[in-house]
Order: structure tokens, then C-alpha cells, then sequence
């Protein structure tokens, strides 16, 4: 049965990236609808990722293709660490503030922290 998983990355550390990226895949190949949210370097992190299968980050971009999981990054963390919003915009599903974050979030039971 499928559901909804939201994964809320606070580091940009490769340990985190990589693990958020893995728990992505896991509930996108059981086809749970995944809102993966990006704060702090995370975002930076993913933004930096597109499009280079190497990076520590690139696991999320294969979660995000994989369908069903929403790239998410909080525009006062894009801001915050010198992310051209552009390029956010370009790399990411949105670009939402905390308002967002609590609305898309609000009574799912599975979440995930790294």
C-alpha cells in the first residue's frame, strides 16, 4: 500500500546526503509518494549535484527521477548559503518556505531526519 514519506535534510555533509538519498529510493521503489526537504548545505549540496552522477548528493536527483519524490529547498537556506535561486529553481521540484514546509508536512507519519 503505498503512503508518504517526508526525509528533511539538514546537513550537506556526504554521510547525510548519501543516506537521505538511500531512504529516497527505498520509499520511491515501494511507491510512497517522498517530499524531500533540503536545509542548511543540503541545499547547496543538491543544487551542486545536478546533473553530476558522482556527487555525494546525486542519489537524491536518482530518488527525484525515480518518480514520485519532490526535491524541496528552503529559500531562507538557499539565501542563507549563496545559492543562486535560479539555478535552485532549475535543479529542484520548488524552491517553499517554512509555511510550505509545515502545510506539505502536516500528518505524515513516517519522516526521516539527516
Amino acid at each position: 500500500m503505498a503512503g508518504r514519506v517526508v526525509i528533511f535534510v539538514t546537513r550537506g555533509d556526504e554521510s547525510a546526503l548519501r543516506l537521505a538519498g538511500a531512504c529516497a529510493l527505498a520509499a520511491a521503489a515501494m511507491d510512497d509518494r517522498v517530499d524531500l526537504f533540503l536545509f542548511g548545505r543540503a541545499v547547496a549540496a543538491a543544487v551542486e549535484a545536478a546533473g553530476d552522477p558522482e556527487h555525494p548528493a546525486a542519489l537524491l536527483h536518482q530518488a527525484r527521477a525515480a518518480g514520485r519524490c519532490r526535491l524541496l529547498g528552503c529559500s531562507a537556506s538557499a539565501v542563507a548559503e549563496g545559492v543562486d535561486l535560479a539555478r535552485a529553481e532549475a535543479a529542484l521540484d520548488a524552491v517553499v518556505g517554512w509555511p510550505t514546509v509545515l502545510e506539505w508536512s502536516r500528518g505524515v507519519v513516517d519522516r526521516f531526519y539527516f
